[in-house]
Parts: C-alpha cells; sequence; structure tokens
C-alpha cells in the first residue's frame, strides 16, 4: 500500500468515534517478529502498518485484535495471540484462518491464511472473510487488512 493511501486511511481512521491512538506503549517490532514465529507465518502488511499506528481500536464496543504486551497477553481478550491460541486449544475453527474481530455473536471476521506467506521481502496481504454464524457459510470481505478498515469505516458512514 502506498504512502498516500496508508495517509488517507490514518486520516480517516482518526475521524472515526472510539478511534485512538496508542498512546502508552506502541507495538513493538519484537512482539510482532514474536506473533510471526509462533503463528508461523508472516502477518499482512497493513496489518503490521496498523499496529505500528494504531494499536488499539475498537469499533461498536469490539476490539480489533492487536498484540498486547507478551507479559499481559495471556489475559487480554483483544490480543491477537490469545485469541488464536484459544481457538486452537477449543479445535472448534477451521485450519487456516487467523480471527481479527468478533463484534458480536452473529459474525467473525478473519484473515485466510490457508496460504500462508513465511519468504521475507514479499509483500503479505491475506483476504480477510467475513463469517455469518447464521448463514454458516464465509465470504470474501476484503482484499487486505487496509480493504477491511476501509470497508468497516464506509459501512458506518466515515
Amino acid at each position: 500500500m502506498s504512502e498516500v493511501l496508508y495517509e488517507t486511511l490514518s486520516q480517516r481512521l482518526d475521524r472515526f468515534p472510539g478511534s485512538k491512538r496508542r498512546t502508552m506503549e506502541s507495538v513493538e517490532p519484537a512482539w510482532i517478529a514474536e506473533a510471526e514465529a509462533e503463528l508461523g507465518y508472516r502477518l499482512p502488511d497493513s496489518y503490521i502498518w496498523w499496529l505500528q499506528e494504531f494499536g488499539s481500536f475498537t469499533v461498536s464496543g469490539s476490539w480489533i485484535y492487536t498484540l498486547v504486551p507478551p507479559e499481559h497477553r495471556d489475559l487480554a481478550d483483544d490480543d491477537l495471540l490469545y485469541n488464536h491460541r484459544l481457538n486452537i486449544a477449543a479445535d472448534w475453527r477451521p485450519a487456516g484462518r487467523l480471527y481479527i474481530f468478533t463484534p458480536d455473536a452473529d459474525e467473525d471476521f478473519y484473515f485466510d491464511v490457508s496460504a500462508p506467506i513465511t519468504e521475507a521481502g514479499v509483500p503479505v496481504e491475506y483476504p480477510v472473510m467475513r463469517f455469518d454464524h447464521l448463514m454458516g457459510e464465509a465470504e470474501l470481505y476484503a482484499d487486505s487488512f487496509a480493504g477491511f478498515l476501509e470497508q468497516l469505516l464506509q459501512e458506518r458512514g466515515y
């Protein structure tokens, strides 16, 4: 994603109610590296940009999953790895999915990581899928995490 597109998205996110750039601590590059090592694949580039610029973001009272300091990870409902570990332990989520947002009981959003990218130097984006629990179906929501944010903002009039 180009710097201009990141700047435009950043300005839109700043105007969204509930948007707050992390002020206490930013997501450290080491936390991202630890997450990628545990997952076994690279995180999307636009998600990493968002982690480092915003890190915390709520939509309608629900958190988009972030990376919290490792010492707090086991108790953080908004931590990506904490939720991923719960999904693995429960063994009820299909493989190839990395959940990023659960706004209510009716739907979930996840990265489709069925073809994970591990090599360095390759641009990384995964499609973001929306799983509708009422219909029992998944559908493409956005081609990237940045597209996911854009779609969320657009649906809410921002």
